[in-house]
């Protein structure tokens, strides 16, 4: 239910903010993403883990820079960091900390339909780090994407 709220208030808070907001859903890696329009020069976007327990909800949280200004096809860069607020809950002190981890984000967002150009195919390689850089792992991701808003590119 906690997540669901904050997933609501994070919507809400970018649907005032923003021209245009995007939701990616990466199947292969259970990932859920809201983001600011994609299609400006700097963007933030907001993953939730979809397949966690209640005690896991970690949250990515990583503002991008666009690299073109291509209609059809954008190269993102960002960086980013991923946290658990649940954290504070940990009767362990040693566990208290929201912080888990640290991600690079290399992708690209392209717009294959020209007919629907706000549908987007999304691929993106990040590495990621925990918070005392001795535990990483290369991610890959691949996912489908849509951009709400009146116009697509601006």
């Amino acid at each position: 239910m906690l997540k669901k709220l904050f997933t609501v208030l994070v919507l809400v808070i970018f649907t005032k903010s923003s021209y245009a907001q995007a939701f990616t859903y990466y199947p292969f890696n259970s990932i859920f993403s809201i983001a600011t329009n994609p299609n400006k020069n700097i963007w933030v976007d907001f993953r939730f883990q979809t397949n966690t327990y209640f005690s896991s909800l970690s949250t990515e949280i990583s503002p991008m820079f666009n690299l073109n200004k291509a209609e059809r096809v954008k190269f993102y860069l960002g960086a980013g960091v991923k946290v658990n607020f649940l954290n504070y809950l940990n009767t362990d002190p040693s566990k208290q900390s929201p912080l888990e981890g640290y991600a690079l984000n290399a992708g690209v967002r392209a717009s294959p339909i020209e007919k629907l150009p706000r549908f987007q195919v999304v691929f993106e390689l990040s590495p990621y780090a925990n918070k005392n850089f001795d535990l990483g792992v290369f991610r890959a991701n691949l996912g489908l994407a849509y951009v709400l808003g009146k116009k697509s590119n601006k």
